[in-house]
């Protein structure tokens, strides 16, 4: 069955928009199967940029499923329908599922500590700006980079669907720069099955939230 049965109802997506001279930029966007294979995207004002728009190359597309499965798929250009809106074909046999990630991400505001737990001495940080969560992990913006393999401990605290605060382990993936912000990603190695499953409805409590946001906003300027 195609990925676009879960097209049927809005849904957030990122894009891979191709420009001119080779570059791309990654955005996000609203889709919706309008017929099928034919689908559409709508985007923020500014986005699209059609005059920079390479409409001759194809377009990468990911998202999350209503299950959390991530889908992968690669579309031609049908047209340019507005300044922010884009109609699209899937190209057939393009379309993926990565079977490597068992948990879908979500950017989320939320209070976050960590600490070192080999030093015994070392107080606990606090993360003030946004962080990238999944049931299986987590990327925060840290001041300095921790070697791989470190232990990590977390405290956690969700609002949604019912307020809790989470305290597990977590060792370093990897330390990387994004934005000139230092970045930690951490997979949890030692947490309670019912805080990764209170994890899990966050992000998907977090994700029908965006998901309503960028449609409301989308859909003015559509």
């Amino acid at each position: 069955m195609s990925v676009l049965k879960y097209l049927k109802e809005y849904r957030v997506v990122k894009i891979s928009l191709p420009r001119h001279g080779g570059e791309s930029t990654v955005v996000d966007g609203v889709a919706m199967a309008t017929a099928p294979p034919i689908f559409e995207i709508t985007f923020l004002p500014d986005q699209l940029q059609p005059a920079t728009f390479d409409e001759q190359a194809s377009c990468r597309i990911t998202f999350d499923a209503p299950d959390g499965s991530p889908q992968k798929l690669s579309a031609e250009v049908v047209s340019v329908l507005s300044e922010t809106k884009l109609q699209l074909r899937l190209l057939e046999g393009t379309a993926s599922f990565d079977q490597k990630r068992a948990y879908f991400r979500v950017d989320a505001d939320l209070s976050v500590s960590y600490w070192e737990i080999d030093n015994e001495h070392g107080p606990a940080k606090s993360v003030q700006t946004p962080v990238n969560l999944s049931g299986g992990g987590i990327r925060i913006p840290v001041k300095e980079e921790m070697r791989e393999g470190s232990k990590v401990g977390l405290e956690i605290i969700l609002d949604v669907p019912r307020p809790c605060v989470i305290e597990c382990a977590a060792t370093v993936v990897r330390s990387f720069l994004l934005g000139g912000v230092m970045q930690l990603a951490l997979r949890f190695v030692d947490i309670e099955e019912e805080d990764r499953d209170a994890l899990v409805a966050y992000c998907f409590a977090e994700q029908r939230k965006q998901l309503r946001l960028k449609v409301h906003m989308m859909g003015i300027v559509s």
